[in-house]
């Protein structure tokens, strides 16, 4: 009669190792991000009392740019709280400046905003934003008309206090599936960090609260 290779002892060990490998192949992140929107919006103009002050001869208001991050939180514990703790939100933006920069490299700029008590759901909301005024710079002083003239491409990470939970791209289907973001390389781009503001640091402020959801203060993080 001919031996198995296997012992039984190893056999069970096998499976039970394979069952867990399984298992953790199939466990979840709780947060997707469904959908990157990066747009061309004006400046609101709010009225308070007669105090009222334009740049002298603008016509209109300068556009700024918006990343508007859609996502949801879903519930894959019975035991988790129903309210998320700090969550980071990580944006990188990079400008289709390249032929006007002086490196002849595209600009990626960088930010963060922090939200927390984050419900489960769908169709959260995140936001930020860069000022008119950035983008003229990277411009070569003439800010861009269209979200397609202005940016190749915008990437978005969450992370809580195990690491990045949820990452997705405007463009780049594939970052969702690798979990490795474009930008990481820095590969033809030139890196700047304190641009890209939360919506509390833009005059969109007091706008829209029951759709993005708030920033956390910088004071309390």
């Amino acid at each position: 009669m001919r031996k198995s290779l296997f012992p039984a002892t190893i056999l069970p060990a096998l499976f039970l190792a394979l069952c867990s490998i399984s298992a953790q192949a199939q466990v979840k992140s709780e947060f997707t991000i469904k959908k990157i929107e990066p747009a061309l919006v004006e400046t609101p103009q709010i009225s308070a009392g007669t105090y009222r002050k334009q740049q002298p001869g603008a016509a209109r208001p300068t556009p700024w740019l918006e990343v508007d991050v859609n996502f949801e939180r879903d519930e894959v514990s019975k035991e988790a709280s129903k309210f998320s703790d700090d969550l980071t939100v990580n944006f990188y933006i990079l400008l289709n400046n390249a032929a006007i920069s002086e490196d002849k490299q595209s600009t990626l700029l960088t930010g963060s905003t922090t939200i927390s008590d984050v419900p489960y759901g769908k169709g959260l909301h995140a936001a930020a934003f860069v000022a008119p005024q950035t983008l003229a710079r990277y411009f070569d002083g003439k800010a861009p008309t269209t979200i397609q003239q202005a940016i190749i491409d915008a990437g978005v990470t969450i992370s809580d206090s195990t690491g990045v939970v949820a990452i997705s791209s405007f463009k780049s289907a594939e970052v969702a599936k690798q979990g490795r973001g474009w930008w990481e390389s820095e590969s033809g781009m030139t890196k700047v960090t304190g641009r890209v503001l939360e919506k509390s640091q833009t005059p969109f402020a007091p706008l829209a609260w029951d759709y993005y959801l708030p920033s956390k203060s910088k004071a309390a993080n």
